[in-house]
């Protein structure tokens, strides 16, 4: 019955009266355009990056001295295809830039910040109307998997880190109850706070889960161990890292519910979801143009990985044009069998920072890790650091330690991609601290 009156009063009332906000309206319209064909959606899309072209050059420093440098010139692009001769933007032109990437133009600006996985938070802008877009695309995504708003919903989530004065507090408990959501903390992840988790998720019943990957991969491994049964959600969301398939089976195991892959950041919020196919992420393809790009910039071939580029189509208070988001993904835009003609995005394989080098050359993705630290149970949690080139430690959160014969197979599993010039060493800890949009950095790069 609060779900129904959330839906289609009381949020309509807070968002669109109280706050002035469009979301509701880009909700609407998503929900319908979501089944146009390719063909109608790729059109929108063109019309929308001639605009913000447009915008960019004429309003923000930065594109107009760098583009008329390169000598483009944004009346030729007539189709996506000519897109693809513009320059990348990276994180550390946003740094050293930011101020020349601000439009000029008089629209109603906010800054916000990335959670700062890559080591290096990044601070960056966007318009109010950009907001109310991505807002609307995430609710759309969340949708497909039964977590639309006014469903009641279970976050195994960050919180406010550091002293937050009482009023904040008591304001955002206030939200959390009128959106119907209930938040624990995935920080402090000990056994003793998944069990008192663990109690308040069977009191709660929810109909959805939603979670950062990894902190519920973890608690799902504790409650299998732990031969506790929680209350069975409707679904189960998971975002903020990359959802391995191991994983995806232990915790559909453990809470008996479908679990539905979401891909976004900081940066653009939503940009994949998986519908009910299973059959990759739909991008959010409305507001955002997603390409999967070689090293050297050429678009990568069907089924091949690449790097993630991401434009923003509506960001008209700090463009993000062909960003290099630091992520690496598969490329291969699919129709789905739901009908959509949203494109698929195939898999997220990770960040291009979670590889290791070493001396003879090799390129070891971070992705190897979890694949192997999964055949040991005990290992609740680890890091891999790299010193140096030929020097690497792995830290590791163990549940009763190791013994010499699982140290000996680990090391040696590991040996077997970093060959004999990488000097190997265990490091046991007592925990592995998340960053502050709760990820974990699977390799750190100390050199």
């Amino acid at each position: 019955m609060y779900g129904q009156l959330y839906r289609h009063l009381l949020l309509p009332l807070f968002d669109g009266v109280v706050k002035g906000r469009r979301t509701m309206a880009h909700w609407r319209d998503a929900e319908e355009s979501q089944w146009w064909s390719r063909e109608r959606l790729e059109g929108l899309q063109l019309e929308s990056l001639q605009g913000l072209l447009q915008h960019a050059h004429k309003t923000c420093f930065y594109y107009t001295e760098d583009w008329n440098a390169r000598g483009l010139n944004v009346s030729q692009v007539k189709s996506l295809a000519d897109f693809t001769a513009w320059p990348l933007l990276t994180r550390d032109v946003i740094r050293r830039h930011r101020l020349k990437l601000r439009t000029t133009a008089d629209v109603k600006r906010m800054t916000k910040a990335t959670g700062g996985s890559s080591g290096e938070p990044l601070q960056f802008d966007l318009d109010s109307g950009s907001n109310d877009r991505r807002t609307a695309m995430t609710y759309r995504g969340y949708g497909w998997a039964g977590a639309a708003p006014g469903t009641k919903q279970l976050y195994i989530w960050g919180t406010a880190v550091g002293k937050v004065p009482g009023w904040k507090r008591l304001k955002m408990d206030l939200h959390h109850r009128f959106d119907r959501h209930l938040i624990l903390s995935c920080f402090e992840f000990t056994p003793e706070r998944m069990r008192q988790h663990f109690e308040r998720m069977n009191r709660y019943r929810a109909d959805v889960i939603v979670a950062y990957t990894n902190p519920l991969y973890e608690f799902a491994r504790f409650l299998k161990r732990e031969s506790l049964k929680p209350v069975r959600p409707n679904s189960i969301v998971v975002g903020a890292e990359k959802l391995h398939d191991f994983q995806r089976e232990v915790i559909e195991e453990v809470f008996g519910a479908p679990i539905f892959e979401t891909y976004g950041s900081r940066e653009f919020m939503l940009i994949g979801a998986e519908c009910e196919h299973h059959s990759g992420l739909h991008l959010s393809m409305e507001n955002l143009l997603v390409e999967i790009l070689n090293d050297d910039g050429s678009p990568t071939p069907h089924g091949e990985e690449g790097n993630v580029v991401v434009t923003d189509l509506f960001n008209y208070g700090m463009p993000f044009i062909r960003y290099v988001n630091g992520d690496r993904a598969v490329a291969g835009f699919d129709m789905c069998p739901c009908g959509r003609g949203l494109p698929l995005l195939k898999k997220v394989v990770g960040r291009q920072l979670d590889t290791l080098e070493t001396p003879d050359g090799r390129k070891i993705p971070g992705e190897f890790f979890p694949h192997l630290i999964k055949e040991f149970p005990a290992i609740r949690r680890f890091q891999i650091v790299q010193e140096k080139l030929e020097s690497i430690t792995l830290k590791l959160v163990v549940d009763g330690g190791l013994t010499l014969a699982e140290r000996e197979q680990l090391l040696g599993e590991v040996r077997k991609c970093t060959g004999t010039q990488v000097d190997i060493s265990l490091q046991m800890v007592d925990d592995i601290p998340l960053t502050n949009a709760g990820k974990l950095k699977v390799v750190v790069h100390a050199v």
